[in-house]
Parts: C-alpha cells; sequence; structure tokens
C-alpha cells in the first residue's frame, strides 16, 4: 500500500473514534429507558404475585432491571426512590426465602405474605407511570426504529 491508503485508513480511523467518543450518553434523555426497565420488572412482579399461590414450584421475583438501574435513578423524586428501594428490598427477601426452600426441598415459601408486597407494586407502578405521563406525554415509551446514523453518530 502507497502512503495515501495509509492516511485514507488512518484519518477514517479517527474520525470514527472521535465520533465515537464524543457522541452524547445517558443523562435525562435515558431516563424515560431506565423508568420502563424498572416498571417492566415492577409489571412482571405484579403478575408473578398474583399466581404466586397456583404455582407448583416457586418462581423467584424479578429485579434484574432494577439491579443495573438502582445507581441511576437520582431523577426521581425522594419518596419515589425509597419506595423502589424497600419494594425491591422485599424482593430480594423474598428471593432468597423461595431460594432457601428449593434448596432444602419444603414448601415454606407458601407462608410469605404478599399483600403488602402488591400495594408496594401497585404504589410503585402507579408513582413510575405518573413520571413517565408528566415527563413524555404517555406511559410507554415511543418505539424507535434503528438507522444507519444512529449505529454510527449514536441517537440524537
Amino acid at each position: 500500500m502507497d502512503s495515501g491508503s495509509w492516511l485514507l485508513i488512518v484519518s477514517g480511523a479517527i474520525i470514527l473514534l472521535l465520533f465515537s467518543l464524543l457522541r452524547p450518553r445517558g443523562g435525562p434523555r435515558k431516563y424515560p429507558e431506565i423508568v420502563q426497565f424498572i416498571l417492566y420488572d415492577i409489571k412482571m412482579n405484579q403478575a408473578l404475585a398474583d399466581t404466586f399461590t397456583q404455582r407448583n414450584k416457586p418462581k423467584t421475583f424479578e429485579s434484574n432491571n432494577w439491579e443495573i438501574n438502582k445507581t441511576k435513578i437520582g431523577f426521581l423524586t425522594e419518596t419515589q426512590k425509597e419506595l423502589l428501594k424497600e419494594t425491591f428490598a422485599l424482593v430480594d427477601k423474598f428471593n432468597i426465602e423461595i431460594k432457601s426452600a428449593k434448596k432444602d426441598k419444603t414448601d415454606s415459601y407458601k407462608n410469605l405474605d404478599l399483600s403488602k408486597f402488591k400495594e408496594l407494586l401497585a404504589r410503585c407502578q402507579k408513582e413510575l407511570e405518573d413520571w413517565m405521563m408528566t415527563n413524555i406525554g404517555q406511559k410507554e415509551l415511543p418505539l424507535k426504529y434503528p438507522s444507519l446514523t444512529s449505529f454510527f453518530f449514536g441517537e440524537r
């Protein structure tokens, strides 16, 4: 290869590197996505709690999205943050008890009182859906369609 080809390749690589480093990440535009991820866990846990006593085998409650995003909820009010923390602390407690019952091959998990848990889940869902209505005007995120420019230059 001659020096002109190398110059073209290196300059193209530098431009792509600069675009990838300088594109905006996170921030307020990601807040609705964070809320949606946490809402997914809440809705899944509501469904699991509603069918909990009908199951032969216990299923642990969801908290993956909460674990990923719990450090990113600074934009929520203090009461919303405390409500989420209390709810997912209960999720952790219940999951420990369910795993222990599975390990010991007992049905002690059936003694779990889910009434307060269901109330907390309903309050969390209402709070987060209200936040979505206030901030983006709808309860669900609008669908995004990927484009070639967003792949290279990020979302705007």
